[in-house]
């Protein structure tokens, strides 16, 4: 498929999986409306912030970050756009048929695509007729007056869990029709098509190889710089799953099948799914894992959905194997936490307080959907399931969440056991380097000063008894080689009871910071 990037109609993408409820359209007219800003992260060049944070995360990682930012910058060029075309495949009892002449709405797309797969809610009945055969016309920016646009159909996306508003789509879809009969006063550009329908390609040159197979899915810059790097050397990935064909680009590895389609394809089989998608993915993802059979090695947040969480325990306990991927369980600062303070001889419960600066999300970034949750579910997770791993998972006595106006968030839990987190999530203040964080942590009259997960202090009523600094993503390459190593001795994956434990109190702390 052809996709117009920064002006250049470029072949070679892969299709757009069809999914349910979607529409795939060959358009016929597109015009380009207005650029989509604040969807993703995009990093400002800057030599001082790219010498900070080689200082703090090393040459190798920070070589991989620029490479895999370097990568999606045509993944950032992003438009609401109108269009005319027709239907090449319609869902299930669609009013509309393949070969039907529609208008449609494209809320956060490439410039121009030569095919695109749109939710029923974006297509209309086209009001006109007079549209040409085959080569895509291009327009700019349009001739006519736009008709107001609802600002939540700007970077929507059907994922999202946000409901669309039709007049909106009906607004622009009966424009549509003049815009097109009134004629271009900028110059269309008549872009060529023709290419075959491919949401796939097939391995060119697989090597053969005795490590077990995986799928990834979700190729976005987490797999790139912490996924893919690490588990290489124990898994052979033969499949990547990404729903956005700009970011699986068109230079491919040849000895991995690509593929657009979010979910797993009928008859596909793996050892192993690494799943990394979209949030609310990862639980539907994992059980389609592991009823067939697989193991399941998820990212954070593990579930974002009660019901799901019931699946997902049950089929752990039938002996389905998942590996949750919180990486601060694989520190070895978790070592010199226990014997500082001495938590294995008992004695005065642990107190865990901590203060997380988190950047400040860009206004159409997907980590805002209502189907991501909050910044808890999405963030805070990794404190919680640290704090009840060291204190064994024990249960809880009882729990607070509050959420201030300026979205300063403060958890608090206390334990049977005693112990007592205290939690504040916040991305009010600056960082010259993502997220930052400060962690205290008490017991047997000791402390633990965390920094950054970078910086370990351990003193006690006379002085300091240990001092450490780490590679601020030290766990992560740990957490890998540990998941991997289980996997491939075929050793159990986390138990029901772990993973039900941090999720349900998560989601609980999630629901408690609702509006009453």
């Amino acid at each position: 498929m052809r996709i117009l990037i920064s002006g250049r109609w470029i072949d070679g993408f892969l299709d757009e999986a069809l999914v349910p409820d979607h529409f795939r359209i060959a358009p016929m007219v597109w015009v380009q409306l207005d650029p989509i800003d604040d969807v993703f992260f995009v990093r400002p060049t800057s030599a001082r912030l790219l010498v900070t944070y080689a200082h703090k995360v090393g040459p190798a990682q920070t070589a991989r970050k620029l490479a895999s930012r370097y990568r999606e910058r045509i993944r950032n060029e992003r438009f609401l756009a109108i269009g005319l075309g027709r239907v090449i495949d319609a869902p299930a009892g669609a009013t509309l048929d393949a070969g039907n002449l529609v208008a449609f709405v494209t809320p956060c797309h490439p410039a121009c695509m030569e095919r695109v797969v749109l939710h029923r809610e974006l297509v209309r009945p086209a009001a006109t007729s007079a549209t040409p055969d085959k080569p895509i016309v291009f327009r700019s920016r349009p001739v006519s007056p736009m008709p107001q646009v609802d600002a939540a159909l700007v970077g929507w996306s059907p994922g999202s869990g946000v409901a669309v508003d039709p007049f909106s789509v009906d607004r622009l879809s009966s424009w549509i029709a003049d815009e097109w009969a009134a004629g271009s006063a900028h110059g269309d550009r008549i872009l060529p098509v023709g290419t075959p329908v491919r949401e796939t390609t097939r391995r060119r040159s697989p090597q053969t190889s005795t490590k077990p197979t995986a799928a990834l899915f979700g190729l976005g810059n987490y797999a790139k710089t912490q996924i893919l790097p690490y588990v290489n050397n124990y898994l052979d990935v033969v499949r990547v799953h990404e729903l956005d064909p700009t970011q699986i680009g068109i230079r491919r590895r040849d000895d991995v099948d690509w593929d657009t389609s979010p979910r797993i394809r009928d008859g596909e089989r793996a050892d192993v799914f690494l799943i990394a998608g979209f949030h609310h993915t990862h639980a539907p993802l994992a059980i389609e894992a592991l009823t067939a059979g697989s193991a399941a090695v998820v990212e954070k947040p593990v579930v974002t959905d009660e019901a799901d969480l019931d699946q997902l325990v049950k089929l752990i306990d039938d002996g389905g194997r998942l590996f949750a991927c919180y990486q601060r369980r694989h520190s070895p600062m978790n070592a010199w936490v226990r014997e500082d303070l001495r938590l294995r001889d008992g004695g005065e419960p642990l107190s865990y307080s901590a203060v997380v600066f988190e950047e400040p999300l860009p206004r159409r970034h997907w980590y805002r959907w209502p189907t991501s949750r909050t910044r808890v579910v999405s963030n805070g997770c990794h404190w919680i399931d640290h704090f009840l791993w060291l204190n064994d998972f024990a249960k809880v006595r009882r729990m607070a969440a509050f959420r201030a106006r300026s979205d300063v968030v403060t958890l608090s839990v206390e334990l049977v056991n005693d112990s007592v987190l205290s939690l504040v999530l916040t991305s009010a203040g600056g960082s010259r380097y993502g997220q930052r964080e400060y962690s205290e942590l008490r017991a047997n009259g000791r402390t633990v000063r965390i920094v950054d997960w970078a910086r370990y202090e351990a003193e006690d009523n006379r002085r300091v008894f240990r001092r450490r600094r780490l590679n601020r993503l030290h766990s992560y390459p740990a957490m890998y080689r540990s998941i991997c190593t289980r996997i491939t001795r075929g050793f159990p994956g986390d138990t029901g009871t772990e993973i039900a434990s941090v999720a349900d109190l998560t989601l609980r702390l999630d629901r408690a910071l609702e509006p009453s």
